[in-house]
């Protein structure tokens, strides 16, 4: 038997091949210029077995549409839909019921509920968290002042500290950090002094700069400044005989001499003082009031008048 041949022209030269069918796959080339040419396969027997079938599956496919789907469409469905409705129904119903329970029931709590003995309730509770609170319960000591205010509890109560040591130690803890703290004896009795830079508890104070723009206004900030620093000190200090205490507020300020040279200095603008017979009026609220001894204050150095803030452009 003969090998089937094919004649293929070369698109380079225009010479005609012969090809062997069963060539086809090594790729021939031009017999004359040696060029590849271009041979496409003829499909083979499965693909066309494969592509018979898929022919013949959509034709069986189309006769079944064809066939059946009259019939599906007559199909009385209306047994199946009032089944579905039955169900929905029944559960609608369900969950009606669970709901006028529901609403029931919390009527009937409501009903209960007696509003004056709520509000006893809720009195009688709050009312032992403040006493506890004000017996300095250490469960209610949650932010570092409240805790610092234990420990100052705790060193105005240590018996075995001298009265100057007590104080110098409730003073340590309760005022800014950099304070001068000094306690004064004399024959009348101890006197307390602390004097603390404003820096350390405000920011925008460094140097002789203030973020303030008015004397009003600084002045205002150092009193309550003051006020923040001393009322823990007066509460814990007022029991020790004390004659007095002194709280001054500094600031650096750039002072001129006669001699034209000048010179920063960290200056009192303002200093208070409490006297003895006012320290056992001090109200006693120590997790809760902060500027309760404001009242108290008397003014012993007022500097604000020997002083001016110059702006400069930005």
């Amino acid at each position: 038997m003969h090998d089937a041949i094919d004649i293929v022209p070369c698109k380079e030269c225009g010479a005609k091949n012969r090809i062997k069918l069963h060539s086809a796959s090594l790729r021939p080339v031009c017999g004359r210029c040696g060029k590849s040419l271009s041979y496409g396969t003829r499909p083979s027997a499965l693909a066309n077995i494969l592509w018979n079938s898929v022919l013949l599956i959509a034709l069986v496919g189309v006769v079944c549409g064809t066939v059946f789907t009259p019939s599906l469409l007559s199909k009385d469905f209306s047994e199946l839909t009032a089944i579905e409705d039955s169900k929905t129904s029944e559960l609608r119903k369900s969950e009606e019921k669970k709901l006028i329970d529901l609403e029931s029931r919390l009527k009937a709590e409501l009903a209960q509920i007696d509003p004056a003995r709520l509000h006893d309730e809720a009195a009688e509770y709050y009312g032992a968290i403040l006493d506890a609170r004000a017996s300095y319960d250490k469960r209610y000591a949650l932010t570092p002042r409240e805790k610092a205010q234990l420990r100052m509890r705790g060193f105005a109560s240590d018996s075995a500290k001298s009265y100057r040591e007590s104080i110098k130690a409730v003073a340590l803890e309760a005022s800014p950090k950099g304070s001068d703290i000094n306690v004064v004896e004399s024959l009348q009795g101890m006197t307390l002094r602390i004097d603390f830079d404003m820096s350390s508890m405000t920011s925008g104070e460094h140097g002789t700069r203030t973020k303030h723009n008015t004397k009003d206004t600084l002045k205002k900030e150092v009193i309550t400044l003051i006020s923040r620093a001393t009322n823990d000190l007066f509460q814990f200090c007022k029991d020790f005989d004390l004659q007095a205490i002194y709280v001054g507020c500094r600031h650096y300020v750039s002072t001129k001499y006669p001699d034209g040279s000048t010179r920063d200095e960290n200056t009192i603008l303002y200093k208070i003082r409490i006297r003895k017979k006012q320290m056992p009026e001090l109200l006693n609220n120590p997790f809760l009031d902060v500027y309760s001894t404001t009242q108290y204050f008397e003014i012993e150095e007022d500097n604000f008048e020997d002083i001016e803030i110059v702006t400069t452009p930005i």
